[in-house]
């Protein structure tokens, strides 16, 4: 069946933390998701974040495998002067689009480790299909992380998104009989000319019906009650942030309509300051709401009405090739003000480069593997409430 073909993908494989029973290895951090869901494929650079990207080696490195899964991925990647790079083509994977449906046991779920869920080669169309597709399996929660901070804001904001999603919501029961029934359609069109031929496909496969019937036993009587259930309360939007530089697509993040908000600072490249994100001419707090002028060496409280916080703060160090290192003020900062303002921090590791006291200050030196993940002697895992709630099936 297709659900079965969607959890044995290599790509669902490479991306766990750990097995998707919860469990880690030794010295490694305890997943914080619990499956990847990889409905698109391929991406680009956007800052200094992506320069050692593990998605683009993962991808790669499938493409090399070769058979009937790595061919999926093949042409995504290239080689040049510049070394290993994206090509720029995004490729919709047509029959993991339902996927989340197909699985009765809620799950938390990372949506698009391979990809950007708001790169600007994606229509609007596919990305209303993949929150049909989020807003139907409400029982999972899913993690939406992105660079592409400005584009998601203009997406949540957006007052008619909810109902191209309600209309999306509709077309779901067809486009899973063309999956299932093995279609094949590329690239964005896969999703934006569905209107055209995917109703039209044959459903008398029992499997085909069997999928098709898996969508609709999640699909409101009407698809106009979606309309009254936005922002998703299963939706955990985010935004990767590396430096300072940066920080303005946290900014972006506390614009926008959402339940829940969560920062990636991974890899981090230099030092951050939450308390300083620009919303405007004004600079808010991002783990306390505050809202002020930002002065010199503080941030001055200002009438102006407070903006959401970040729920959560995941941060850690670079691995691979060419990893840079992350010292260990910058993380011990962020941390700190994580503590002081009671949002839960999760800290994935140092990657290569760890602290080795000296006597005059924490000297970074480079342990690979053995890195490890402890500041100051104590890991942190910390999630949010919502986050740690047991998996329950379906009924």
């Amino acid at each position: 069946m297709m659900a079965r073909r969607a959890v044995e993908e290599p790509d669902a494989l490479f991306f766990a933390l750990g097995s998707r029973r919860g469990e880690s290895r030794r010295g490694e951090a305890p997943p914080w998701y619990d499956v990847t869901w990889n409905p698109t494929a391929g991406c680009s650079a956007m800052g200094p974040g992506c320069d050692h990207c593990q998605a683009l080696r993962t991808v790669a490195q499938l493409a090399r495998i070769g058979g009937k899964g790595g061919s999926r991925y093949a042409g995504l990647t290239l080689i040049d002067r510049e070394g290993l790079r994206w090509s720029g083509e995004i490729r919709m994977r047509t029959e993991l689009i339902t996927w989340p449906l197909l699985q009765r046991r809620s799950r938390r779920i990372l949506l698009d480790s391979m990809s950007d869920p708001f790169h600007e080669k994606l229509s609007t169309a596919t990305i209303d299909i993949l929150h049909a597709v989020m807003q139907l399996a409400h029982w999972h929660q899913f993690l939406v992380l992105t660079r592409r901070a400005e584009r998601m804001r203009r997406y949540y904001s957006d007052p008619l998104t909810p109902r191209r999603i309600a209309a999306a919501i509709a077309e779901l029961p067809a486009l899973a009989v063309a999956a299932a029934t093995g279609e094949r359609r590329s690239g964005a069109a896969a999703t934006d000319d569905r209107r055209s031929g995917a109703a039209a496909t044959d459903d008398r496969r029992s499997g085909a019906r069997r999928d098709a019937a898996t969508v609709r036993s999640g699909e409101p009587a009407d698809a106009a009650v979606a309309l009254g259930r936005w922002p998703l309360a299963n939706l955990w939007p985010g935004v990767s942030v590396e430096d300072q530089e940066r920080i303005g697509r946290i900014g972006e993040l506390l614009q926008m309509p959402a339940a829940r908000r969560w920062a990636c600072f991974q890899p981090l490249l230099g030092p951050v300051r939450p308390d300083a994100v620009p919303i405007g001419n004004r600079h808010a707090h991002a783990l306390t709401g505050g809202r002020g002028r930002l002065d010199p060496g503080c941030t001055v409280p200002s009438a102006e009405s407070a903006v959401p916080s970040l729920d959560w703060v995941l941060a850690g160090g670079e691995v691979g090739v060419g990893v840079r290192v992350t010292r260990a003020e910058w993380l011990r900062r962020l941390r700190d003000n994580c503590v002081e303002a009671g949002v839960p921090f999760f800290f994935q590791g140092w990657g290569e480069w760890a602290p080795e006291p000296d006597g005059f200050g924490d000297r970074m030196v480079r342990l690979g593997r053995r890195a490890g993940r402890l500041i100051d002697g104590r890991s942190w895992d910390e999630l949010p409430a919502a986050l740690r709630r047991p998996a329950t099936p379906r009924r």
